[in-house]
């Protein structure tokens, strides 16, 4: 089994599935897992990845331990998964210390192109008669753009739900310790 497989199989083991499955979603996802897959073969003294996970799974002390690991791990975790968006901020610091307007203000020319660009295809698609065959397409093409695009931009000047969903993570750890 590959590594992302794996570290999917320990999260759910641990109940931080939710949790590991948005580190592993990302751009880094399997330095993360192969990250959560180390730590489990740490744990458990496992040879092999497959090893590891078995281990885990018989043993609820052992599951318990893993969590407790991970979560003491978290930050390092959660700076390995999200580092790509902290470097494109760090690229906008950089250049908003330079003394060209153009590279100051390039990332406002890109973010106003493209939501300029969203609102021309959302009118086209909606006030022009669209063949047919062509359906498909639109609509591929309109997803990609409020999902992606759109989604992008929002996420870089205003950041994203991360936080929000971190606090329901600790609370829901914190009512599972509570439990036990």
């Amino acid at each position: 089994m590959d590594p992302v497989t794996i570290a999917l199989g320990l999260a759910k083991l641990t109940g931080l599935d939710k949790k590991i499955g948005s580190w592993i979603g990302g751009d880094n996802g399997a330095k993360v897992a192969s990250k959560v897959v180390d730590m489990a073969q740490t744990l458990t003294n496992g040879g092999t990845p497959e090893q590891a996970l078995n281990l885990v799974q018989q043993s609820s002390a052992l599951q318990q331990e893993l969590r407790q690991t991970i979560l003491n791990r978290e930050k390092e975790l959660d700076d390995l998964a999200f580092k790509n968006t902290q470097s494109a901020r760090t690229m906008q610091i950089q250049a908003l210390n330079q003394d060209d307007k153009f590279s100051k203000r390039f990332i406002y020319y890109y973010a106003w192109f493209w939501s300029f660009s969203t609102v021309v295809y959302i009118g086209c698609i909606t006030f022009i008669t669209i063949p047919e065959t062509a359906t498909r397409f639109a609509d591929t093409i309109l997803g990609f753009i409020l999902g992606t695009v759109i989604a992008s931009i929002l996420n870089f000047f205003f950041g994203n739900s991360r936080d929000n969903s971190r606090r329901n993570e600790i609370q829901d750890i914190q009512q599972s310790l509570k439990e036990y």
